[in-house]
């Protein structure tokens, strides 16, 4: 190809160039020559690093990932590194549905263990998750992205038993990012993937470790037992609470009453005037009330709302 490339380039100058004496044609074809194999190398060592690139992606390690603005039904999300974040909302829980299913960054959802979905939040991090209803708090590790406009997060089967609202399927809880945890688990997700991280790990002097004493594994024939370390679940005081949905944008009192007259039940309401629109504040309400009512809202276009809490 480069071969071929010269020739032109020398024909063309020959009988386009009649006053350039020889010794400046072959320079031209040389430096012309030099340029190709140079743009040559450069598409080479693209391709080289893309390639790099490409396998990065598709090995199994767990990533540390923010993502790109998405939507849910109509509704705009904007991942970010927010270690300011704490927010009050719903939460619901998954189950054996997604047991052992990949995440968004090749971890794996366990119902077993003290994990949890969110929408915005950089995965993995972790957060402070606290059941407004009865106090119960626990620290959990944010693995995966979930789809449900009604709650502000989504936890495992575990923390749902734990935080005392697996029989009521949902609660109303205080969500708040644990800033030195967050960023330890952003470092360890990001070393997974440095490039010489497998030959750190296979370069380790195993060979002079030795193990004295293990009290915490119980072997039985072949069966090894290990004990868990103890959750540290979290009691705190809480007040009592009334729970209202703040839906945004009404055009005029009869879009409102139009609305909430077609929702099969009577609702207590007032509005505000909010510049040229309308805000509607409905309750006191119950968890699950709440959670059927913003689905119905983003179904009819109000897709923009907020739980309150007073």
């Amino acid at each position: 190809m480069i071969k071929y490339l010269i020739s032109l380039i020398f024909l063309l100058f020959v009988f386009s160039c009649n006053e350039l004496y020889l010794d400046n044609v072959t320079d031209v074809v040389e430096n012309s020559t030099n340029k190709i194999e140079e743009i040559i190398d450069n598409k080479k060592e693209v391709k080289k690093e893309k390639n790099q690139s490409n396998n990065k992606q598709t090995k199994d390690n767990i990533f540390y990932y923010v993502g790109e603005p998405y939507f849910i039904e109509g509704v705009s999300y904007t991942p970010e590194e927010n270690y300011n974040y704490s927010e009050i909302g719903l939460s619901s829980f998954y189950g054996k549905e997604l047991h052992n299913i990949k995440t968004v960054n090749n971890d794996s959802n366990k119902v077993t263990e003290l994990l949890g979905r969110h929408k915005t939040l950089p995965i993995p991090s972790m957060v402070k998750v606290t059941n407004l209803d009865n106090g119960l708090s626990l620290n959990v590790k944010i693995i995966d992205r979930h789809d449900d406009n009604a709650v502000v997060i989504q936890v495992s089967r575990k923390v749902a038993q734990l935080l005392g609202f697996y029989k009521a399927k949902i609660a109303t809880v205080k969500v708040e990012i644990l800033l030195d945890a967050s960023k330890q688990w952003k470092s360890v997700a990001n070393s997974l993937n440095e490039e010489n991280f497998d030959e750190t790990i296979s370069s380790a002097p195993t060979d002079i470790v030795s193990i004295e004493e293990i009290e915490e594994i119980l072997e039985t024939d072949d069966t090894i037992t290990i004990i868990e370390k103890p959750i540290e679940l979290k009691s705190e005081k809480i007040t009592d609470f009334k729970l209202y949905l703040r839906v945004i944008g009404f055009e005029n009192y009869e879009s409102i009453r139009s609305v909430l007259h077609n929702y099969e039940n009577n609702l207590k309401y007032t509005s505000e005037k909010n510049n040229s629109k309308y805000d509607v504040i409905i309750g006191p309400l119950e968890n699950t009330e709440v959670n059927n009512l913003v689905s119905y809202f983003i179904s009819k276009g109000y897709k923009e709302n907020k739980i309150l809490i007073e």
